[in-house]
């Protein structure tokens, strides 16, 4: 249901501005780097439902806890978007150049732009995490494969 490390990561990756909390515009930001947009008034309405301030727009890392773990529950009832309308969506902000495969560059690119400075600075890391899914041998990652790598339990190193 979310391994609190995760989250932290992610929470802390989110706080831009390191002041402990994690904001509306934070959140806008991120989503927006990630390629996917959701309007700042979206964003605000799940923030508010979980901040304990009522009139608070901004995320302690305990209700952002929340939050995450709420929308991981609706997410593995399915009562969230279709799982493969969301899936394309994250495929193409990995698939950079448009052409229907993730390369180890591009993957490299959008872990490092998220964050993930350890997955994103090393190719070899990132070929690892390719050739673990790459079912056809070809070194690049078609939606099918991605598909299996996004819904693997645990990321490869």
């Amino acid at each position: 249901m979310g391994d609190l490390d995760e989250i932290r990561k992610v929470y802390e990756m989110l706080d831009e501005n390191g002041d402990g909390v994690v904001s509306v515009g934070e959140v806008c930001g991120f989503m927006k780097k990630l390629g996917i947009s959701m309007s700042e008034d979206d964003v605000k309405s799940l923030v508010v439902k979980k901040a304990v301030e009522e009139d608070c727009c901004s995320l302690r890392f305990e209700e952002f806890v929340e939050l995450y773990r709420s929308i991981l529950n609706k997410h593995e009832d399915g009562e969230e978007k279709d799982e493969s309308k969301d899936l394309m969506e994250a495929f193409r902000v990995f698939d950079e150049n448009k052409d229907g495969y993730i390369s180890c560059n591009e993957l490299q690119k959008v872990l490092f732009t998220m964050g993930l400075i350890p997955q994103g600075q090393d190719a070899q890391n990132c070929q690892k995490m390719i050739s673990r899914f790459d079912s056809d041998g070809n070194g690049v990652l078609d939606f099918s494969e991605f598909k299996k790598m996004m819904s693997s339990k645990k990321p490869s190193p």
